[in-house]
């Protein structure tokens, strides 16, 4: 956490590496909702860089049907990175792809799709047994929302986004998928995490993400590892997050994608989450501060 600290363009705004540590040195065990509070004001000072409200969504840690064999039910491949693909569409990268490109297959291509958004998830195999399957790289292309583009297509309504409306008009619209799919270029590639010993996401910071806890934001604005107050605006509720990962669509200061865990409320509760908030930076309150 330090290094991601120091090593941002923005140090030591978000506080000194010696301003971390004396905070970090203090325990956090077990504590109640009210002595977390009382921690956080007593250690910390917050900041808001914009006053322009962002949007919160939500992610979580899908699963998708593998095999390591092809077959008429797993057709669709999950690709290992390969450099020759830097640059590449997705349309040209499923075209040209070689076997040994190939990590495994799976049965559902849209299902892949939205592995590919979420950036990781788990593998299980038609035994039942799981593996994780971690974040490989991507073609370096920039990310399109195929939500947008149905909005403007006016295949759905605005306020009808969601996943299981993208997903459930897509299965609807078998002829257009691939071109749908296809418009967003940005492609992910995928590893085995083998030291994975349970299906547990991990964030760009390298630590296991935590279920309402775990946020990813835009690194353009802040380092990782920091802690923040969310403000919900609508709801009128503050709780505190940690920004402990990145992703290609959160971008600006008021943006965060909240990790919601690994089940299908999970699943559920990500794919209808929109809310507006603020984000407030929580940095160490030393007394040359005051």
């Amino acid at each position: 956490m330090y290094r991601k600290i120091q090593e941002h363009v923005s140090y030591p705004f978000f506080g000194s590496v010696d301003d971390w540590n004396i905070v970090c040195k203090k325990s956090l065990n077990k504590l109640s909702s009210k002595q977390l509070k009382n921690f956080l004001r007593n250690n910390f000072r917050h900041i808001r860089i914009s006053k322009k409200e962002g949007l919160l969504t939500g992610y979580y840690l899908p699963t998708i049907n593998v095999s390591y064999k092809k077959n008429r039910v797993f057709k669709f491949p999950i690709l290992k990175y390969n450099s020759k693909f830097k640059n590449i569409p997705r349309k040209e990268i499923q075209r040209k792809y070689k076997s040994n490109d190939v990590l495994m297959w799976t049965d559902d291509l849209i299902n892949l799709f939205f592995l590919q958004i979420q950036g990781s998830g788990v593998g299980v195999f038609p035994n039942s047994k799981q593996v994780m399957l971690a974040y490989g790289g991507n073609n370096n292309l920039e990310y399109s929302s195929i939500g947008k583009l149905m909005i403007k297509k006016k295949w759905l309504k605005k306020k009808e986004v969601s996943l299981f409306t993208i997903k459930d008009w897509l299965r609807k619209n078998p002829k257009k998928l691939n071109n749908v799919l296809n418009y967003n270029k940005r492609f992910i590639f995928f590893k085995v995490n083998k030291k994975a010993v349970e299906a547990t996401a991990r964030g760009a910071l390298g630590t296991n993400l935590e279920p309402n806890v775990s946020i990813a934001v835009d690194t353009n604005f802040y380092p990782l590892g920091i802690p923040f107050l969310l403000s919900i605006k609508k709801d009128q509720t503050v709780f505190p997050v940690l920004g402990e990962d990145t992703g290609n669509a959160i971008k600006g200061p008021n943006r965060g994608d909240l990790f919601l865990g690994s089940n299908k409320k999970a699943e559920k509760i990500a794919g209808e989450l929109k809310k507006k908030i603020y984000l407030f930076a929580l940095i160490p309150y030393i007394k040359n501060y005051e």
